[in-house]
């Protein structure tokens, strides 16, 4: 169960069957002006920072844009961006300690699994609070570190749009059933009878 008890969220979003999370999390583009309560972006954080962490090294930071001057520059310096959501919570890394304390492998692998890792906790819990999110990653890191004010050694690696989807979406298409092998690559999965 995803567990989010706590605030002042509805009953219905206060556990969820990570399943059914699973299902019917989406990818929403299109957002309401109206602002995320902050109680629920502490729970998206929350759920972001319980994400695994190579060799369980705190390297990973937050950045929570909600002053909407910034989160419009932010959309102007992130041309893939294409969410007009009033929220941004940058996941990113403290790369000299990653580096420190992980080598080079941590800094250019392990903290970008990671990232994603957090992203797509921070997915599931917006299902469970009833909001929405898209992930993004800027192809203009270095606009976006000043615009932000990061540090030199902080690499910025997925932008989370967060908002209040403006409709429901439609259902989505079925995912293609995964190509998966057993034991060697080329040999297919099959269950066992």
């Amino acid at each position: 169960l995803l567990d989010l008890n706590g605030g002042d969220f509805p009953e219905e979003h206060q556990v969820m069957d990570v399943f059914e999370a699973m299902k019917r999390r989406r990818m929403h583009r299109a957002f309401t002006g109206e602002m995320v309560d902050h109680d629920a972006i502490d729970r998206l954080i929350w759920a972001a920072a319980r994400a695994p962490m190579g060799g369980k090294q705190l390297v990973r930071r937050f950045v929570v844009v909600t002053n909407p001057a910034l989160v419009k520059t932010i959309r102007e310096v992130t041309p893939s961006l294409l969410a007009n959501a009033p929220v941004i919570i940058l996941i990113c890394t403290d790369i000299r300690a990653a580096e420190e304390t992980m080598g080079t492998q941590g800094r250019d692998i392990l903290s970008l699994t990671d990232a994603g890792a957090a992203a797509e906790n921070i997915a599931l819990a917006a299902v469970a609070l009833g909001i929405g999110v898209c992930f993004f990653r800027s192809s203009n890191e270095e606009a976006l570190k000043v615009v932000l004010e990061l540090p030199s050694t902080v690499r910025p690696d997925l932008l989370v749009a967060v908002g209040h989807p403006v409709s429901k979406p439609p259902h989505t298409h079925r995912a293609p059933k995964p190509v998966t092998f057993r034991d060697v690559y080329g040999q297919p999965w099959e269950k066992d009878g």
